[in-house]
Order: C-alpha cells, then structure tokens, then sequence
C-alpha cells in the first residue's frame, strides 16, 4: 500500500490499523510484522501515527510487542474450534473453591466497532453493559465486562446475573442459547484492571473472550474476561453449551 488518502471522519491511525489487521490475517502466528519506520515510509505518515495504529492492535490481543525483537502476530489459537470452555462457577466447584460476585454493574452503552463485529450489529447501536468482578474464595480472581445486544435482554436489571451468564439467559431471561466461540490471548493488567483486581499492572493476564448464539446463529452477547494468570488455570473439555 502506498501513501494513505485522507477520508473524511477517518483518521489516518485508524486506516492503517484496518489494513494492517487485514494483512496480520493471513500471517501466521508468531511472524514478525514490519518495522515501525518500515512501515511509515510504507504509508507516508510519522512513526507515532504507525504507533498509535499498532497498539491498538497490541491492546486488542492480535499483535505483541517484545522489547529489542519488534512486533509480532499474537499467540498460537484456533480461531474456530468443538472445544467448548467450562464455566468459570463449574471449575472452581471442581477445584474445592467456592465462587462468588462482586461489583455488578449495569450500564447503557454504544457498540464500538469492535464489539458491533462480534455481536452482528452496526457501530453506535445502543447496547448493555455489563461488568463484574469474579471471586475464588472471596479473592478476586477475574474481571468481566459483557457486552449485550437489548433484543434479547430489554428489561435487563443488575440483579438478573446472580453468578453465570450463561444461566441468566437461559434461566431467567428465557434466552435458548445454542453455542459460544471462544478466543484466548495472552496480556498485561492495564491500569485500570490492576486496580480493580488488586494486581500490579505488570501481572500476566489470560483475556477470554467468548461470543454467545442462538441456534440460529445470531450473536447474543460478547464478553471479555481478564483473569489473573497465576491464579487460573482454564479447563477446557469437548462438547456443546452447558449450564453456564
């Protein structure tokens, strides 16, 4: 690609970020990218403007930076996969520990563009937004923010998720989910999680993110959860959607 042409309401990170996803694609996992001055003269733009694009691309789980080597396709995943992850509240019944909820909240919000990918709908449309934190006998162990289409959850209150997500849906809101995709990538606590999780903000973080469906295949709900890593191990075992 040569010299970007400026679109009017897009800035010129924003552009570079979308085609480097496109290219990032199709590389495969662990691959360096191109260097930050590469791909200035590349787009004809300043490093910071290449830096910006790329750490979004950090932040989102799809690139990694490493220190003196450069950037990097992230991780080594399946993006569509049978596996399906056993629910936060069943691992740890299995593991003796006790789960438990803090912090529940509930807002309204506007889907970004990422968040509108997942759940099938355009940037800007009104969506839930709910947040919790997840417990391990009574220590913070997760972080997990939900992202809800309203079709499906009009009259959604704080109080409906007493522990699962999936439960609420399917128990409460009468919501016949049929399947999730998952995806795990591998980060460090922001500020903000660290805060809340009582971390530092150099504490290795497992992000799980899962999507929701109907039988039919229509997204109900995308959700981020950032667990300590020290203190979870994921179980994953084959089969179909279980009680959440």
């Amino acid at each position: 690609m040569s010299a970007l042409k400026r679109v009017a309401g897009v800035s010129l990170y924003h552009q570079i970020m979308e085609d480097l996803r496109k290219e990032v694609q199709g590389m495969a996992y662990g691959e360096q990218i191109e260097t930050e001055q590469q791909l200035a003269e590349k787009y004809a733009v300043s490093r910071g403007t290449v830096r910006q694009a790329i750490t979004a691309l950090v932040n989102e789980g799809l690139l990694t930076k490493i220190q003196g080597k450069g950037t990097f396709k992230s991780g080594v995943a399946l993006d569509r996969s049978t596996a399906v992850v056993k629910s936060f509240t069943d691992q740890l019944l299995a593991s003796g520990l006790v789960p438990g909820i803090r912090d529940v909240r509930l807002e309204s919000d506007f889907a970004d563009e990422r968040t509108a990918k997942h759940l099938g709908l355009a940037p800007g449309t009104p969506i839930w937004r709910l947040s919790r934190v997840r417990l391990a006998d009574g220590v913070p162990i997760s972080y997990c923010t939900a992202y809800i289409n309203p079709v499906y959850a009009a009259g959604l209150r704080a109080d409906d998720l007493e522990m699962s997500l999936i439960a609420m849906f399917t128990e409460k809101l009468g919501v016949p989910l049929r399947h999730g995709e998952s995806f795990v990538t591998a980060t460090l606590a922001s500020e903000e999680l660290a805060r809340r999780l009582g971390v530092s903000t150099t504490t290795p973080i497992l992000r799980l993110e899962h999507v929701g469906f109907l039988a039919s295949g229509d997204p109900v709900f995308f959700d981020v959860t950032d667990s300590i890593g020290e203190r979870y191990v994921m179980q994953i075992e084959q089969g179909s959607y279980g009680r959440g």
